[in-house]
């Protein structure tokens, strides 16, 4: 099965030489100051094929210059290159000077940069780079080319090697790094409203040592800026051999309803970006940047293919090319790891299942006293269940790991198991033993569906049973749960489930109309039973 090519959005980082000394630097300044340019240059130029608008401007420094300098001033000036491509294509430059014992320009004290322990007592250039839709390596091809050419405009000789040579390996750095696919809206909507960021955020809840943060900006319109961002411990707990913090993001302009919905931008991008404020203030050096990029690239198909979003550009309809994302086909095909999510879910799963069942009756009362209340004092739970303090004390301990006691105060140590068990008490059937038996059956299920349908691991994950006729079509649908038709119950909504099989129906290769003609039975919250047909059930 093929996979589609992910695109470069942006990139951050600083190139150094030390090959020619302050050359560079020192000819461009030469040529740009003074008539006829007196600092600002523009042109354009043909590079490999392509037009590119070229930009030459200067900012000042915070350095003074160097004693040898023959400049009355009292600090440098930096550089700035601006060329822009096709389309949306951009690649900035920013070229400053280096040379030991650099000074701030108004206070004279030393600058502490890396340079003199890096390089020693030489001089050198430094290039701050931040391209757009281009590769960060055709970004250092593009600088000597738009670097010469502004020499070429000028009508001044300059000596033809700079930077041609690949910038120390080492000592470069990149601090930032993005890149994107582009997929249709109401794939992006699904992938946001029930997807992967919620399925990740909601399991790393039950984790130790880890840190993520989920935003979700749908005010003018779904998946405007829909971002997730995990710390280095969280993605090591998702994908095997992660090392850099990241974050995954579904952005959707605010006004994509105001072009034509052929247009490219009428549908979201999904990006995963990798920077330093993400891992620690860390930069990674310019000789490791492909690793970086193998792990965004990884982390972007894998979080797809956990959602069942198909990875095939081929007459998938998932995917739309714009200017810069082609919707083709990588040639490199990428290692997609089965969704970890399941077996996180399993492991807390099974912790609550455990202490539900072997817990007794004082310790389902406390159970279900804190879960109501968001948690107790000891005292408080003493005296509302009529027990002496000792009693609630074993009872805690029964409770095992999945409480914390903090001070005398109780409370849960997951999000999951308070809402679970607030779920059982709120409901007219109140019995955590026929919930953890239903549990039991759930999980001795998943044990063998690994390699099924999405649908089988959708029957399998909702406790569902279906039943089919003589001639294979399914007949009637059972699920094994409490569901609402209110969306402000804390219970899965009727509709939530019935859209939900029919999607995983659809993704299992099967036509959807028997499935939106099937019988479907739930639980409610008032302990009755409701039967409804999945299609009009899933279309209220």
């Amino acid at each position: 099965m093929s996979q589609v090519e992910i695109t470069p959005h942006e990139s951050h980082g600083r190139w150094k030489w030390a090959e020619w000394g302050r050359g560079p630097y020192t000819a461009l300044s030469k040529v740009m100051l003074g008539p006829p340019f007196e600092g600002h240059l523009e042109f354009t130029t043909d590079v490999d094929g392509e037009p590119w608008h070229i930009e030459v401007t200067y900012s000042k420094s915070g350095f003074a210059p160097a004693a040898s300098d023959p400049i009355d001033a009292p600090r440098l000036y930096e550089w700035d290159i601006v060329g822009r491509g096709p389309g949306e294509s951009k690649a900035s430059y920013n070229l400053s000077p280096r040379f030991p014992d650099m000074r701030h320009w108004e206070t004279g004290e030393s600058v502490n940069l890396p340079w003199e322990s890096q390089f020693g007592d030489v001089e050198g250039v430094d290039v701050e780079y931040s391209p757009s839709n281009i590769e960060p390596e055709r970004a250092l091809e593009l600088l000597p080319e738009f670097f010469h050419a502004i020499f070429e405009e000028a009508g001044e000789p300059i000596y033809r090697k700079y930077f041609r040579k690949p910038p120390h390996p080492e000592y470069s750095r990149e601090w930032a790094h993005e890149r994107y696919v582009r997929i249709r809206r109401e794939w992006a909507e699904r992938l946001a409203t029930s997807g992967v960021l919620q399925k990740v955020m909601h399991h790393l809840t039950d984790m130790e040592g880890v840190k993520a943060e989920l935003k979700i900006d749908n005010e003018e319109v779904i998946n405007h800026q829909n971002r997730l961002v995990l710390d280095p411990a969280s993605v090591g707990e998702l994908l095997p051999g992660h090392s850099y913090g990241r974050k995954f993001e579904i952005y959707q302009l605010k006004n994509a309803d105001a072009v034509d919905k052929d247009h490219p931008s009428y549908h979201p991008k999904v990006e995963v970006l990798v920077n330093k404020a993400m891992n620690d203030g860390e930069a990674w050096a310019w000789g490791e940047r492909r690793s970086v990029v193998e792990e965004i690239e990884e982390s972007l198909l894998n979080f797809l293919a956990w959602d069942d979003i198909p990875l095939s550009p081929d007459a998938t309809g998932v995917y739309v090319a714009d200017d810069h994302f082609e919707a083709v086909a990588r040639d490199d095909p990428i290692e997609i790891y089965s969704d970890p999510t399941p077996r996180l879910e399993a492991k807390s799963d099974h912790l609550l299942l455990t202490t539900l069942r072997d817990m007794g009756d004082t310790a389902e009362q406390v159970a279900g006293a804190v879960a109501t209340d968001g948690g107790a004092r000891v005292g408080d739970l003493a005296e509302e269940l009529g027990k002496h303090p000792a009693t609630i004390y074993r009872a805690i301990q029964d409770l095992g790991d999945i409480i914390q006691l903090d001070a005398g105060q109780v409370s849960y140590r997951a999000r999951k198991y308070r809402e679970e068990i607030r779920a059982l008490v709120e409901s007219a059937e109140y019995a955590i033993d026929s919930y953890a038996d239903r549990m039991q059956s759930i999980m001795g299920m998943a044990d063998h569906i690994a390699d099924c349908s999405p649908f089988q691991k959708w029957l399998a994950k909702n406790g569902a049973e279906i039943e089919f006729d003589e001639s294979g079509e399914p007949k009637r649908m059972r699920i094994d749960g409490i569901l609402s038709m209110l969306k402000s119950d804390s219970f899965e909504t009727a509709q939530e489930i019935a859209s939900d099989a029919l999607y995983k129906w659809t993704r299992s290769g099967n036509d959807p109309l028997p499935l939106r003609r099937t019988l479907m039975t739930w639980k409610t919250p008032s302990g009755d039973t409701e039967t409804g047909y999945v299609g009009a059930v899933a279309d209220r």
